[in-house]
């Protein structure tokens, strides 16, 4: 299975079909969305239409109030977190509270005041963020996570003999080794912070390797 995942369109069409047509051209199985598609309904009307996975981000949360009619009630209950096997995927990172298991919760959520950055942490500059979703990780038995939101591509990988955690600037190609957990920022397809070419992530699952990629001709 040759799993295709990107985040963070802000409603960037261009981009979304940059990376609909390069998955296709590698021969992506199924492709899944990692939230922060914009307040644009045709995107969200182009994701609908493909049937393609979504969880919420921080956008469909806080846009929510914004849509209407079948549009509204299908946002409204994308999940937090995708969970397929020893691997997981969600917008900022996978240990989100129960409670919030949808969109819709969410929202209702963040109506009482509660803070975004609590809900939506941004990996690459909160350590404890990250040692709390390896921990959550863990627990579960996942392997691997796979979250946008900070728009650029990075891995944290976690030795669990030797309790080292290593981290890099996202590189083309990461092997899942035996005895690890990894977290994957896909990076942004539509806004990305390392340079203007879409990015995402595919995933396979049979190999235990991720590929990172950088559109470069889009």
């Amino acid at each position: 299975m040759l799993t295709a995942i990107f985040a963070d369109l802000h409603d960037n069409y261009p981009a979304l079909t940059a990376v609909l047509e390069d998955a296709a051209a590698l021969y992506a199985d199924r492709l899944i969305f990692l939230g922060d598609a914009g307040h644009t309904p045709r995107i969200l009307a182009a994701l609908q239409v493909r049937k393609i996975p979504c969880v919420y981000g921080n956008w469909e949360v806080s846009g929510l109030c914004r849509l209407a009619g079948s549009l509204a009630q299908w946002v409204g209950e994308w999940p937090a977190i995708l969970r397929d096997r020893a691997a997981v995927y969600c917008h900022a990172t996978p240990d989100m509270p129960p409670a919030l298991a949808t969109t819709a919760a969410a929202a209702d959520w963040m109506k009482l005041g509660m803070s975004w950055s609590a809900l939506f942490p941004r990996l690459h500059r909160n350590m404890d963020a990250v040692w709390n979703a390896l921990a959550w990780m863990e627990t579960e038995k996942v392997t691997v996570a796979f979250h946008g939101h900070t728009h650029v591509q990075r891995v944290w990988t976690w030795d669990l003999a030797t309790n080292h955690l290593h981290s890099s600037p996202g590189t083309e190609r990461i092997r899942l080794a035996p005895g690890t957990r990894t977290i994957v920022g896909v990076g942004s397809a539509g806004v990305p912070e390392e340079g203007p070419w879409p990015r995402y992530a595919l995933y396979d699952e049979l190999a235990g390797t991720v590929m990172l990629r950088t559109l470069h001709e889009s």
